[in-house]
């Protein structure tokens, strides 16, 4: 791809490195809030009791560990 002078422009490494910073932290955002829907949109087969509290023992079991 080539593009004549008019065409092209120049800003400063720093400016370019905050960009692509902001560019990741928004990224990361939309990805938090995107996975954050889906775990409320399936609450999964606790949904009667309370959020994300579990036993050591059922952690284990879902992870398949065994004392």
């Amino acid at each position: 791809m080539s593009a004549d002078a008019p065409d092209m422009v120049s800003i400063p490494r720093a400016d370019l490195e905050a960009l692509q910073a902001e560019l990741r932290r928004l990224r990361q955002r939309e990805g938090d809030r995107l996975a954050i829907a889906r775990m409320r949109a399936d609450p999964g087969p606790r949904a009667d009791e309370t959020e994300g509290v579990f036993t050591r023992t059922e952690l284990a079991e879902a992870w398949g560990i065994r004392d």
